[in-house]
């Protein structure tokens, strides 16, 4: 029978606390129907802009925007198709997921690999791989920490005892230690002949969405991936060498903790920009200013031409206003010509 090894240890349950405050404090407020909306959809925007970021897709967060309400992103090639197919997937779980019989299990899993290979790959090629079949490295910076050994055999008993231990430990392990530990189970058994890593980021966003994460609290799950990506590889490293979870849980939970955090300050700008939008600005900026250093507490960097389209401005205006912003340095300058982008100033310290 499977059983992860782990500590509760002090960290750890700061860490959750901290979430669960702030996720709280995000569904106490009374937002209306228009901003619940337009927060619903600013996350899920959030998300694709990151997972763009994690495949190599130059998205700005407008073009997210856009395409979550319905518009289809093309690029010269399949990644694309894997964009558009991963919004559908974000909906699907949205949709779908509160409905109690739809629960964690291997169906769940083959039907969310299924959409994310829609028009890109078979329909056959969405199964659970055997002894022959070769794990698709293609999107995927995963695989290199996981125990592709396994046999077939081994492979799917190993899943199943995880989906039952999870099943299983219903109201007797806090829901974020178990997307923690399925999460590198999943990493480390790479049950998918392709897309495993997508389909593990698609499957915690459901995994959110079931615990009642998602509902009301318009948490980005993906960003945490994208912006921990080579810290979280470094840890499971070191797991396959002991064992002990430990590490990788408090990590997880520590970094939703702060994003949940910074989520909770962004929703709370951007709901106040909702309904006050005749809000005098602070620091002598503009609303165009306020606006770009909310993405940018979310987003690592922004170029000049992303502010114009973002913003819907000409270029001048895009360059006095980020050039204010560096004068009174709340922004700062990362390279030259046109692979100049703008990071907050804080970043650095």
């Amino acid at each position: 029978m499977y059983k992860p090894k782990y500590t509760i240890s002090d960290n750890l349950l700061l860490n959750i606390v901290e979430f669960e405050l702030s996720k709280k404090a995000i569904e106490d407020v009374d937002y209306d129907s228009t901003t619940k909306k337009t927060l619903a959809t600013k996350g899920k925007a959030i998300n694709l802009f990151h997972l763009s970021h994690m495949i190599g897709v130059e998205l700005t967060i407008k073009d997210a925007e856009k395409a979550v309400e319905g518009k289809k992103l093309v690029t010269n090639d399949a990644r694309g198709t894997i964009l558009n197919n991963f919004r559908s997937v974000m909906e699907f779980i949205r949709s779908t997921v509160t409905e109690s019989y739809v629960d964690l299990d291997i169906n769940v899993m083959l039907h969310i690999n299924k959409i994310i290979l829609t028009n890109w790959k078979e329909t056959w090629e969405s199964k659970i791989r055997t002894d022959a079949d070769l794990v698709d490295p293609a999107l995927d910076t995963w695989l290199k920490t996981s125990n592709i050994s396994l046999n077939m055999a081994q492979r799917e008993d190993k899943l199943n005892e995880v989906i039952y231990w999870y099943k299983a430990s219903v109201n007797k392990i806090h829901p974020l230690i178990k997307i923690a530990v399925l999460i590198y189970e999943m990493v480390q058994i790479a049950p998918f002949v392709c897309c495993n890593q997508l389909t593990i980021m698609a499957l915690t966003d459901f995994l959110f969405q079931k615990n009642g994460y998602l509902e009301n609290s318009f948490l980005t799950v993906i960003r945490e991936f994208d912006l921990h990506n080579e810290e979280n590889i470094g840890i499971w490293e070191v797991i396959k060498k002991s064992d002990d979870l430990t590490g990788w849980i408090e990590r997880f939970i520590l970094n939703l903790a702060h994003g949940t955090t910074g989520e909770k300050n962004r929703i709370s700008n951007d709901s106040l920009m909702i309904k006050s939008p005749t809000k005098q600005p602070f620091l002598d900026l503009n609303r165009r200013q306020l606006k770009i250093l909310r993405y940018l507490q979310t987003i690592p960097t922004v170029k000049r031409e992303d502010y114009v389209q973002m913003m819907d401005v000409s270029t001048m205006t895009a360059f006095r206003d980020m050039v204010d912003l560096v004068h009174k340095k709340i922004i700062k300058v990362e390279g030259r010509g046109r692979g100049t982008k703008y990071i907050l100033a804080s970043r650095y310290s």
